[in-house]
């Protein structure tokens, strides 16, 4: 009979960690208005072997075995806080890291200023992936986060996005326009320093002619809130024209909603990421009949990137939002050198003992935690790498990726 009852109290503490795990996963900060949220999902993680469905019971030895796949998943959450800028790889990145580890992803997206301020008082992010270093370095010399918490993991590039006539009673603006387009996808022999003051002449001399029209209006992100506001802002006063633009300016919350102006059809040109112009049609839509009284149903629009000499470089680092350092090293998602098994212990090895191309396992995570995991699998260089299809360099921070 006692050992009925054992059975029984036991089955029933099993219920009761199954129900508090359960809630534990189920629980994300709260959306604060003017943010964006969503959760990861699994897709297929390019470069990565996926994890297994299953939970499997193996003993250690088996564990050990390289099969090629993951053993096992964790079956927990993490609240990852992104600038705008950055929502969409972001999102891709997110979903692959799903598929590999089990650990779901929710994403909460907003300006850099907003989610510093969030994390300020107090909201429980887990990461924080800023579009500067000022707001993460902030949390740090405020001792908000660890010192060794701080990683930059990727350096962006503004651009001015503007609406282009190309009718036959603007064949001056148009010419200018396709100067400037044949400018910034030039594949001459000019230097980056040759390159960068055509990019110039030509960005000054189109801001000038939108703002010979009162009408025309320019979006930009609000500076105080959005690191790449703050670059068009630097951009514009060294052009020497930002008394001049102020009549002509709208102002976003975040390059997201700035970006928005301009699809819509509200401002004739806005400075966004580079990375989100990428994504711009080269025509706009046709529902936008006009934009102020300038016919745009013929309009085209033009990527112009801002010369790098214009702005203080947008180098975007993220942190692991907590007072114990974070385990970023050794990179878990790199290759790294396996000895082999069979060769004596006391024997250096040889080239046919090492085995360089070992997969990710979950197994050997156990001691990591899933904020960091995830900080390893954005800074690993295929993700890394990644990146320039986005619209941004790669960094590889010290002591990441290694």
């Amino acid at each position: 009979m006692f050992f009925s009852l054992a059975m029984r109290l036991s089955s029933f503490v099993n219920l009761a960690m199954l129900i508090l795990v359960s809630v534990s996963a189920s629980a994300s900060p709260s959306v604060a208005p003017g943010v964006t949220a969503f959760s990861s999902s699994a897709v297929h993680a390019t470069g990565f072997e996926p994890v297994n469905a299953f939970t499997s019971e193996s003993s250690d030895s088996d564990v050990g075995e390289q099969s090629g796949s993951v053993v096992f998943k964790r079956d927990e959450k993490i609240n990852v806080a992104v600038a705008a800028n950055f929502a969409k790889p972001l999102k891709s990145i997110a979903k692959q890291f799903t598929e590999l580890t089990g650990i779901e992803v929710a994403v909460t997206v907003s300006s850099s200023g907003t989610l510093y301020a969030q994390i300020q008082h107090g909201a429980s992010f887990d990461v924080f992936l800023s579009a500067d270093r000022a707001r993460p370095q902030a949390l740090v010399d405020n001792n908000v986060v660890h010192h060794g918490n701080l990683v930059d993991y990727a350096k962006g590039k503004l651009a001015f996005v503007y609406t282009g006539d190309l009718s036959s009673e603007a064949s001056h603006e148009a010419s200018s326009e396709r100067n400037c387009k044949e400018i910034a996808g030039s594949s001459t022999e000019d230097t980056a320093a040759q390159l960068n003051v055509q990019l110039t002449d030509c960005l000054s001399k189109q801001l000038v002619q939108l703002m010979e029209n009162p009408q025309n209006k320019i979006a930009i992100a609000n500076p105080k809130l959005a690191p790449y506001g703050d670059a068009a802002q630097q951009a514009l006063q060294n052009l020497s024209l930002w008394q001049q633009f102020l009549p002509h300016r709208v102002m976003g919350k975040n390059v997201l909603q700035t970006l928005q102006f301009y699809t819509t059809g509200s401002v004739k040109g806005a400075f966004v990421a580079y990375s989100l112009a990428l994504d711009l049609p080269s025509n706009l839509p046709s529902n936008l009949a006009t934009t102020g009284n300038t016919k745009i149903a013929n309009s085209t629009t033009v990527i112009v990137p801002v010369p790098e000499t214009l702005y203080q470089p947008i180098i975007q680092s993220l942190v692991v939002n907590s007072k114990t350092a974070a385990s970023l090293s050794p990179n878990l998602f790199e290759p790294r050198p396996i000895k082999n098994a069979t060769a004596p212990v006391n024997e250096p090895a040889h080239k046919d003992d090492v085995e360089t191309t070992r997969a990710f396992n979950l197994a050997d995570a156990n001691d990591v935690s899933s904020p960091s995991l995830f900080v390893q699998y954005l800074m690993s260089q295929g993700v890394q790498h990644s990146l320039i299809e986005w619209g941004y360099e790669p960094t590889i921070a010290s002591g990441v990726g290694i």
